[in-house]
């Protein structure tokens, strides 16, 4: 078994609805989402995906659709009902499992939501 990754960035704004801190008010973060899938290379020789888990732009387009499109520069409030990293980091691996191929599992996804701060979810 082998594992391959990639690293997206987005902008979003959100407020955290009953938190006491300064995160209750409405605020943006720069995140950083990385994600790592892992399975066994390709090994027909004859098929364009040979030796690859799956060919990355295939990956990256996954992540584009379930993830970017809808995150990127949008208030995380409406897709969200409290949009804590620990939630999304959660919702954002379901999202990206469904659509993966098969004979690919998602084993990580990493959110950063500041340069310091990030929530993981990890395979069981």
């Amino acid at each position: 078994m082998q594992e391959i990754g990639s690293i997206f960035h987005f902008e979003a704004a959100h407020r955290l609805p009953r938190h006491t801190g300064k995160c209750k008010d409405l605020h943006g973060h720069s995140y950083k989402l990385e994600v790592t899938v892992e399975g066994e290379p390709c090994r027909q020789e004859a098929r364009s995906d040979w030796g690859m888990i799956m060919d990355f732009t295939d990956f990256k387009n996954i992540v584009r659709e379930v993830v970017l499109d809808l995150h990127d520069h949008q208030d995380l409030n409406n897709i969200y009902p409290n949009p804590t990293a620990e939630n999304m980091v959660i919702a954002i691996a379901s999202a990206i499992s469904e659509k993966l191929p098969g004979g690919v599992a998602l084993t990580m996804v990493r959110l950063w939501e500041t340069e310091k701060n990030y929530a993981i979810w990890r395979t069981s």
